[in-house]
């Protein structure tokens, strides 16, 4: 019995390939020629996919001309873990990582965690009504921006 997740892997890629197509053809900042360059990077890169393996050379070529066209078009197919997987030799030769890999290098963001401080008892301004808060010389901060 075969399995058919190696096919349904390469719909997913072509699937996200196809998107990057349409993003392509319907933003309408792109020239003609960014254009051009995009979709003839896609199709090199959609001809890859149904072999056993990719072919580098090809691979590392399309995908450089997608970053050239408009890099925004190239990080986008990076952040499909599908695409990454696929293409991961030729991303490995051009030194790119795909969302996955970035994600396992970090993993919890340390900007997320808050930063303990001197509060004396008092609540943190944010915690406060608006009629009470106040800057730190204790004048009272602006009305936040909005409509009243």
């Amino acid at each position: 019995m075969t399995s058919g997740t190696p096919l349904d892997r390469d719909a997913r890629v072509r699937a996200a390939i196809h998107r990057t197509q349409l993003l392509t053809n319907r933003t309408p900042h792109f020239t003609t020629q960014t254009r051009r360059e995009a979709n003839s990077a896609l199709d090199t890169l959609e001809r890859q996919l149904g072999r056993n393996q990719v072919s580098t050379r090809e691979s590392v070529a399309a995908i450089e001309r997608l970053m050239r066209a408009h890099a925004s078009l190239g990080f986008g197919l990076l952040r499909d873990p599908d695409f990454a997987e696929r293409f991961s030799p030729a991303l490995r030769e051009l030194g790119l990582r795909g969302i996955t890999q970035r994600l396992e290098e970090v993993t919890h963001s340390v900007m997320a965690q808050p930063i303990p401080g001197p509060t004396r008892g008092r609540r943190h301004r944010d915690e406060l009504p608006t009629s009470e808060r106040s800057d730190a010389e204790g004048n009272p901060l602006p009305k936040p921006p909005g409509f009243y």
